[in-house]
């Protein structure tokens, strides 16, 4: 496709989410380090100018992608916890499992995108913290933790640790393992972990 007929190829908007698929490809593949705008550009068959209307440079376009990725996420774990039907006390403790285990199987499958999203491009000081948390995945462990203390199964003093202390337990493991310097099989110890210190009750 020649530039000029991917300029009339895309309408408004269309642009910008083919910017963003090219560059999740690219990264993918290669690591967000290699990516540049120009090469993004040239995959899609437009000029880097019309790239610069909606991405100023490349590190916008990698955050971008980055914020895209947290929502991808969330439609894995949706879509994995949504398998795990009724509303009791066993249910609510398999889903948040479930919510971890697909937290880490995502990144275990995509550990370029992952690196991504908790790189400088997606960090709290270029303002990515209240987006983070705004997320659906954020979310999607907020209703978890709220299942298991309605059924009783976290105690009051322990809910507002819930959040920090699972996100930082997964993630920890989950990097750890993508990096070769844990086992994969202690991924679910990892899980266990987190239900003892928050003390759920089995």
């Amino acid at each position: 496709m020649t530039t000029a007929r991917a300029r009339s190829h895309y309408h408004h908007g269309d642009l910008e989410s083919a910017l963003i698929s090219t560059a999740r490809k690219l990264v993918k593949q290669n690591g967000a380090e290699h990516l540049s705008l120009r090469q993004v550009s040239q995959e899609i068959g437009v000029s880097p100018s019309a790239a610069y209307h909606y991405f100023p440079d490349r590190d916008a376009l990698l955050t971008g992608l980055g914020f895209s990725l947290f929502e991808e996420l969330a439609d894995f774990q949706e879509k994995e916890i949504a398998k795990i039907p009724g509303s009791s006390a066993r249910a609510a403790r398999e889903r948040f499992r479930v919510l971890g285990r697909t937290y880490f199987h995502w990144a275990n499958r995509e550990p370029h995108l992952f690196n991504l999203m908790f790189s400088d491009f997606c960090s709290v000081e270029n303002g990515v913290h209240n987006q983070r948390e705004e997320s659906r995945a954020f979310i999607n462990l907020t209703k978890c933790l709220d299942e298991l203390y309605e059924f009783d199964l976290i105690s009051t003093k322990m809910r507002p640790y819930g959040e920090l202390l699972s996100w930082s337990v997964v993630h920890g493991a989950t990097s750890l393992i993508i990096g070769g310097h844990l086992e994969i099989e202690n991924f679910e110890s990892a899980l266990d972990a987190v239900e003892h210190a928050l003390g759920i009750k089995r």
